[in-house]
């Protein structure tokens, strides 16, 4: 049996439950836990039995995004550019359906991650968007146009890093059912019943055709093309100010500065 340090896994009901476990950073992306993630996605295709992976968050947060803490090392210009945010292919690639059951903060490399899944069901209380865009990170995997509804939606969500709440990012395309507070697993396990219903075959055949629609749409040069776009603007002035304010007075000042600073 496989132990992770950064997520948790479980077996139930023919579902594999993994939940990223790393409460006291609202479950923020570091390497180790991406490498479990990708790990866990793998361990659940191989597995006997499972038909469906669910991702949850520990704590108060689904995940607040990738790690951006003055602890973490920054990574190069180059290391920026081969990252190919592995763990969102594994989850597009595999051929389980993925449902992320998301309850609390769902924000930019968080939010990447809960409308990646192919199924997204929220709590009232959730809130998804791309606030790193307020210190010049537009998401190193472009996701967002191919989920909503509209490209409008993509473009509001995406010039301004604001937070919406679950009721519109119903509205948007990116959540597929909000339910009450105390509801969601209930209400993801009704799913995954609904899911064994469907020959495990049928279901991989149906995911892999939805895919091939993405992939026509461009889902995968895009988001390559975005990846590289990524890199070029944390190169920018409002990048490196970012960086400087928390590198000197912490990640709170940082946010504060992004969050409330006009940028040219």
């Amino acid at each position: 049996m496989t132990d992770y340090d950064c997520l948790d896994y479980a077996v139930d009901e023919a579902a594999a439950w993994v939940e990223l476990d790393r409460p006291g950073t609202l479950n923020a992306l570091n390497p180790a836990l991406l490498v479990e993630l990708e790990d866990a996605i793998g361990r659940a295709e191989a597995a006997d039995g499972v038909r469906a992976v669910v991702l949850s968050g520990a704590g108060r947060a689904f995940s607040a995004g990738y790690d951006i803490g003055a602890g973490e090392a920054e990574p190069t210009l180059d290391e920026r550019v081969l990252d190919q945010r592995t763990h969102l292919e594994a989850i597009f690639s595999s051929r389980l359906p993925v449902l992320a059951a998301v309850d609390g903060p769902a924000l930019a490399g968080g939010c990447n991650l809960a409308i990646c899944c192919d199924l997204t069901f929220a709590t009232e209380g959730s809130t998804f968007g791309y606030p790193d865009m307020h210190f010049g990170e537009p998401p190193p995997k472009f996701l967002l146009p191919f989920v909503v509804d509209s490209l409008k939606d993509a473009r509001e969500l995406l010039y301004t890093g604001k937070t919406v709440d679950a009721e519109a990012a119903e509205r948007m395309g990116m959540v597929n059912r909000v339910v009450p507070d105390g509801e969601l697993e209930a209400t993801v396990e009704a799913e995954l019943a609904e899911i064994r219903r469907t020959p495990g075959a049928a279901v991989a055949v149906a995911k892999a055709m939805v895919n091939d629609v993405q992939e026509a749409q461009g889902y995968r040069r895009y988001g390559r093309i975005a990846e590289y776009v990524g890199t070029m603007t944390m190169e920018t002035e409002a990048a490196r100010r970012f960086r400087e304010i928390r590198d000197e007075e912490g990640l709170d000042a940082a946010l504060e500065w992004a969050h409330g600073t006009d940028k040219a």
